[in-house]
């Protein structure tokens, strides 16, 4: 039978001028490239997904810190309220 003895070996092709250049599988190198650059994309979108986790967490607790503010404009440290300051007491004369 013609070819059945050679399975494994690899088939050479004639380029002419004296070049003989061998056909090579490159099934597993594929793979091989395939699964480092799956990885990679992988490690990029877990990085990004990270960076705007982290950013939407920080928005939302400046948000939760403004809140605690009084933004009504009075502060009860100026305009005389009771208990507002310590009472202060006028100054003894000698």
């Amino acid at each position: 039978m013609p070819g059945a003895g050679d399975r494994g070996k690899a088939l050479a092709r004639w380029l002419g001028a004296g070049l003989l250049v061998e056909e090579v599988d490159n099934t597993v190198t594929l793979i091989i490239l395939a699964v480092v650059g799956g990885v990679i994309g992988l490690l990029i979108l877990i990085m990004l997904l990270k960076k705007l986790i982290t950013f939407i967490l920080k928005k939302t607790q400046e948000k939760k810190k403004e809140c605690l503010v009084s933004s009504s404009g009075n502060d009860n440290t100026e305009n005389g309220l009771p208990g507002s300051k310590a009472e202060e007491k006028p100054p003894t004369k000698v």
